[in-house]
């Protein structure tokens, strides 16, 4: 009778567990024991008879099985059936993934640029030692392009200068970059006609006025979508989609430069110097031609004022105020144009209404007289005050006083010059 794989397989699991119930009953007997010397020898002997039998029956259950679960092998298992073939599972191709390349920062933009880090200013060289010749110099918050970098001296360009400069005084990468933000100017140029500036950063702003395109402003940083502006003394702000903005850093200047900037500013300083020469020579004569057709104005002696003694105080004050370091014939002459405005009318018909008409005296308006009306006036402005209040008039004709240095004399029909002051109609 020939049996078939599922047949085989029953069988073997009957087998199987008839062998394994054998070794049960087997192991029990054997297990039984006395405490007699010769069972115990006999027990002995029965487990080791039962051990060996267990061996050949699990070696032969080792073979069920392995015919079990490969029905196509013979016993050797060094045959293959001539009615089974083995079955090769294909392994599936691994795929690869392809390595994932580290994501890369931008280069900074500062990669390849410099600047100062000194107090005074840094020599550039010709060549890269310090006794080479200096072919400019780079100032404070000055910076520019590195063409070769080396140990202790770098080849740098800026401005019309090339040149080398020691490594230990100039920063590279970021921190030229942050230096540059701090020590650099914000250049604004318009890019459109008509651009508001606003007064805040937002479209909703008021506006100062409109920007015509290519005009330039001084930037003073971003506020959103807008940059800050000084405009016309205010702060402003401009929209930024309009605009180009550009970070500017001094650059380097040539010795050359330097000197041509140095003799025009030598220059400039004698052409200021000859201009106040000039001008010093022109006002000496123009107060010696003042001085010659400046007139005589005799003294005079008209009748007494009949004034209150608060208005002689406030009077003498007020010369104190306008001629206290003056001589004595200017102080006089100040108390007698406030008399003759008071015999006039025109300023008032009161010593306070004449003395504090408005435009006129400028002591009474910048405070100056309200000081010496509270520490009182020197001996020789009440002497003058008294004299002018009992006739003594030394300018009878004069109405109008200033100083010599704003004197307009082609105004005046007639003046006459006391001190430093003039007296004139």
């Amino acid at each position: 009778m020939k049996l078939n794989g599922k047949g085989i397989a029953i069988l073997a699991g009957t087998c199987i567990m008839a062998l394994i119930a054998l070794i049960i009953v087997g192991v029990s007997g054997a297990v039984t024991t006395t405490n007699d010397t010769d069972n115990v020898m006999s027990m002995n002997g029965s487990i080791n008879e039962a051990d060996n039998n267990i061996s050949a029956d699990m070696a032969a259950a080792e073979q069920i099985l392995l015919r079990f679960k490969n029905p196509g092998e013979t016993q050797s298992g060094n045959e293959e059936s001539s009615s089974q073939s083995e079955t090769v599972k294909e392994t599936e191709p691994q795929t690869t993934e392809a390595p994932t390349e580290p994501e890369t920062e931008a280069p900074s933009p500062y990669a390849n640029k410099f600047m100062v880090n000194v107090t005074e200013y840094l020599n550039i060289r010709a060549e890269a030692n310090q006794d080479s010749q200096v072919v400019g110099k780079l100032y404070p918050g000055s910076g520019g392009d590195i063409l070769e970098q080396g140990a202790e001296w770098t080849k740098i360009s800026s401005g019309s200068v090339e040149g080398y400069v020691a490594n230990q005084y100039i920063v590279v990468g970021t921190e030229a970059e942050a230096k540059a933000n701090e020590a650099g100017k914000l250049k604004v140029t318009v890019l459109t006609d008509s651009l508001r500036i606003r007064k805040t950063p937002s479209t909703e702003s008021g506006i100062w006025e409109l920007a015509s395109e290519g005009e330039v402003f001084d930037g003073i940083g971003y506020d959103g979508d807008f940059i800050g502006i000084y405009y016309d003394g205010e702060i402003a702000f401009l929209s930024l989609d309009y605009v180009n903005v550009e970070l500017v850093i001094k650059k380097a200047i040539s010795i050359e430069e330097e000197q041509e900037q140095i003799r025009l500013a030598e220059e400039a300083k004698r052409a200021e110097e000859e201009e106040r020469l000039r001008k010093e020579q022109e006002a000496n004569e123009a107060m010696e031609r003042a001085a010659r057709e400046s007139q005589y104005v005799e003294t005079v002696k008209t009748s007494a004022y009949n004034i209150s003694e608060s208005d002689v105080y406030l009077l003498a004050c007020l010369v104190m105020a306008e001629a206290g370091y003056e001589p004595y014939e200017g102080k006089l002459a100040v108390a007698n144009v406030v008399l003759n405005r008071l015999s006039g009318g025109a300023y008032g018909s009161t010593m306070s209404d004449v003395i504090y008409a408005r435009g006129q005296f400028s002591v009474a308006a910048s405070g100056r007289l309200a000081t010496v009306l509270s520490q009182g006036p020197n001996s020789e402005s009440v002497r003058a005050a008294e004299e002018a209040i009992s006739g003594v008039n030394n300018v009878p004709t004069y109405a109008n006083f200033c100083a010599l240095y704003v004197a307009n004399y082609s105004r005046y029909n007639n003046y006459t010059i006391i001190g430093n002051q003039v007296f004139y109609n």
